[in-house]
């Protein structure tokens, strides 16, 4: 009986061991991969400053070369052929479109990134419509007497408007060899003073002293001059900042002989990065239109203000068309992030309504703008259009023109009172709430969050119209409105009190931390006071919170950082706090200490982890140390001291010590933190074309975000003894188990 108790038990044993072995020699064979090779997937957010994506381009197709009123003198080819191969055979998507393409509304924003006028000009019936694609944020890239149009139009030079400009800003000059004259994105493939030549005719040259008598002489960009004179400007490029518009490249010729890199370069550079794109309707003529040539509007021309300024902070508007296909339908909503609706006077179908209501439950944002009882029929529609919200027009009632009582809402970051003029009145029920009013009462302005997306009723079109953008808070609530109904779905939370590097406009949509998650196509919600910070990352759900913090004490909110931190949240910060805040436990939480040591100047940064994905992804970052000799704060640099639950892969040292800690990844893996101002270092030190700043805001986000929605595949490798070890310790300890079982049974 023993006998075969002990036969029985070692075959047991043997079946046991069986198993494990099937098992481990079979999923042996699949590998898990480690953190370190999370960068070798498609989860990566790409980006076409440093990796290739599909950009659209439009070609205008010209063949009528007669010159149009607006043109004083100039000899069009219309020759894009050779342009289109070498775009076509790069990768791009190009397209040709027609005049009447173009007045048929085909040259939108969200169809194409760039335009190209080869050496010829728009005809006159549809030279607003390229203007108004330029407006909303698409770009230019122009050749030879192109240059006619975008002077006439105010679009390259805004002192030329009504003018060509030739004589004035520019000229015919035979320019066969030309100069590259500085380092820039738009001409990366080549350094200073490397040439390249073109046929020896007379072409479009620039005047670079005239250049710098406009008001945006600042962001014009000398890209290359014809060679024996650097004030004829053979190829510009040019970044509104102050006002304006897409980007615009002009090159002096459509016929390059070796210079086919610096088209590529420039299409690179020229692609829109928008942060949102926004839809206009002029299909249900609107009271109100953008630009003075929406005749579908009762009143052209009252929101081009608004229209530029959210232009300015990387947005992309389109204007919506009447068409016989139809208006607000599923297809024309999809590509849109927010939709504007003025007053409407024409009323909205039953599948108009079902389209707007099922895009804004997927993530859309809408904000509508109705008006006092006098304007009932178009409040009607309102309301129609709304049915599903919870917010409607007062059919009956209005308000009056002081508008001061706030509810809490994250839209009203800077503003304390916005314009009414007799506004109307919002109605709201359900889950929808107050937002603006006259008083508890008598409420102008109404939200809500319905589901994925988020919905704006205003009672009053006067808020947000050309006359009012100066008075109050009416501008920066625009611009609110448009941050927030953009940002439903927005995976990062950002606080930046001011930006880095020497731009006086503050414009904290173009800083670099906002660049770089613009080019990496990660949306984001924007905040400025540390308040409204706190108030959205209670309020939302963020898997990451970035802090950009060169100016304002915010540490009495380091406590809430924590706790979002300890709940799972992910953290970049970069901030002067460190030194006046020793002793924090959101330091401790994030693996250093500061030692109260600062520098008000930046120091070299030394990289001591070279192969980390943060110096190599999506950005390469081709230098051992980062270095600025930009300083515009008083602390751009705090010394922190790791410890032993953190990483440091950069710091002030040449080779790593646990003081001067730099960059420090902690938190299990979920925060970094920097221990510069990231926005300080706007020099170029690996000589990329791109700011220092960017690549390395770029990198951190990229590498913060993979971590975030990397899951570790299954995925088929070689044989992966450090899994068969488990398994076998898993086998030995069962086996352990099964012998013990059987002896007790034995006794």
């Amino acid at each position: 009986m023993l006998v075969n108790m002990k036969n029985k038990n070692s075959q047991i044993m043997k079946e046991i061991l069986i198993f494990i072995l099937i098992f481990a020699t079979t999923f042996s064979f699949y590998k898990i991969p480690l953190k370190d090779e999370l960068f070798n997937n498609d989860l990566v957010p790409k980006t076409s400053q440093f990796v290739s994506r599909n950009i659209r381009i439009a070609i205008y197709n010209e063949p009528n070369v007669t010159l149009p009123s607006y043109v004083s003198v100039a000899t069009l080819t219309n020759n894009y052929t050779d342009i289109k191969a070498n775009l076509i055979n790069s990768g791009y998507q190009v397209s040709e479109l027609t005049c009447d393409d173009i007045y048929n509304h085909k040259l939108k924003t969200v169809n194409f990134d760039i335009l190209i006028l080869a050496d010829n000009v728009p005809r006159e019936n549809i030279t607003n419509y390229v203007k108004e694609f330029w407006l909303g944020g698409g770009a230019i890239l122009s050749f030879d007497s192109a240059l006619a149009y975008l002077c006439y139009f105010g679009i390259l030079i805004p002192e030329s408007a009504g003018d060509d400009g030739r004589l004035t800003y520019w000229t015919y000059l035979s320019s066969p060899i030309n100069n590259i004259s500085m380092r820039h994105p738009s001409s990366k493939s080549y350094n200073i003073d490397d040439t390249f030549t073109i046929s020896p005719l007379n072409w479009a040259v620039l005047d670079w002293v005239a250049l710098q008598g406009s008001v945006v002489s600042n962001d014009f960009y000398k890209i290359a001059f014809r060679q024996g004179d650097t004030d004829d400007v053979s190829v510009v490029a040019y970044d509104p900042a102050i006002l304006s518009g897409g980007k615009v490249i002009h090159i002096l010729s459509n016929f390059m002989l070796n210079a086919d890199d610096l088209i590529i370069d420039a299409i690179e550079w020229l692609c829109p990065r928008p942060k949102g794109r926004i839809l206009f309707d002029l299909s249900h003529f609107p009271y109100y239109g953008i630009d003075p040539w929406d005749s579908l509007a009762t009143a052209p021309g009252n929101y081009e203000i608004l229209r530029d300024n959210l232009v300015n902070r990387s947005y992309t508007i389109d204007k919506l068309y009447p068409s016989a296909t139809g208006n607000l339908t599923t297809n024309n909503l999809a590509p849109y992030d927010a939709l504007i609706i003025c007053l409407p006077d024409l009323n909205f179908t039953a599948s108009e309504v079902s389209a707007v209501t099922n895009w804004v439950n997927n993530g859309g944002g809408i904000i509508t703008i109705g008006e006092n009882p006098g304007s009932v029929t178009e409040d009607t529609n309102i309301n129609y259009l709304y049915s599903n919200f919870g917010l409607s027009m007062n059919l009956t009632d209005g308000g009056s023109n002081t508008v001061t009582y706030t509810v809490e809402h994250p839209t009203l970051e800077g503003c304390s009172q916005i314009t009414a003029l007799a506004p109307g009145l919002i109605v709201y029920s359900g889950s929808a709430y107050p937002i603006w009013g006259n008083n508890a009462d008598e409420i102008i302005v109404g939200g809500q969050e319905f589901g994925k997306g988020r919905v704006i009723l205003m009672a009053d079109f006067a808020t947000l119209r050309d006359s009012s953008m100066p008075s109050y808070d009416n501008l920066q609530y625009g611009i609110n409105l448009i941050n927030w109904l953009t940002a439903s779905q927005a995976e990062v939370l950002l606080y930046l009190d001011q930006i880095g590097g020497p731009d006086p406009n503050d414009n904290y949509y173009r800083a670099p931390v906002t660049n770089a998650l613009n080019d990496l196509g990660v949306s984001f919600y924007l905040t400025h006071n540390i308040y409204y910070f706190n108030l959205s990352m209670s309020f939302d759900e963020y898997p990451l919170a970035i802090i950009d913090n060169p100016a304002a004490y915010i540490g009495s909110y380091f406590g809430d950082v924590l706790n979002y931190v300890k709940s799972g949240g992910h953290l970049i910060i970069s901030s002067y706090v460190y030194g006046v805040s020793s002793g924090n436990t959101l330091w401790d939480y994030l693996g250093f200490e500061p030692t109260g040591d600062t520098f008000s100047a930046p120091q070299t940064i030394y990289i001591w982890d070279n192969p980390h994905p943060i110096f190599n992804t999506p950005a390469e970052f081709g230098a051992t140390s980062i270095n600025s000799t930009y300083d515009y704060v008083a602390t751009d640099v705090c010394n922190l001291t790791l410890y032993s639950n953190a990483t440091a892969i950069a710091g002030l040292t040449s080779s790593f010590q646990t003081e001067g800690a730099a960059i420090i990844l902690g938190a299990g893996g979920r925060s970094i933190a920097n221990a510069m101002l990231i926005t300080t270092y706007m020099d170029d030190t690996d000589d990329s074309t791109y700011s220092d700043a960017q690549e390395l805001w770029e990198n951190e986000i990229a590498y913060m975000m993979s971590i975030i929605h990397y899951t570790p595949p299954i995925t088929p490798g070689g044989i992966n003894w450090f899994l068969i070890i488990i398994i076998g310790a898993i086998a030995l300890v069962v086996i352990a188990v099964v012998i013990i079982i059987f002896k007790k049974r034995k006794k």
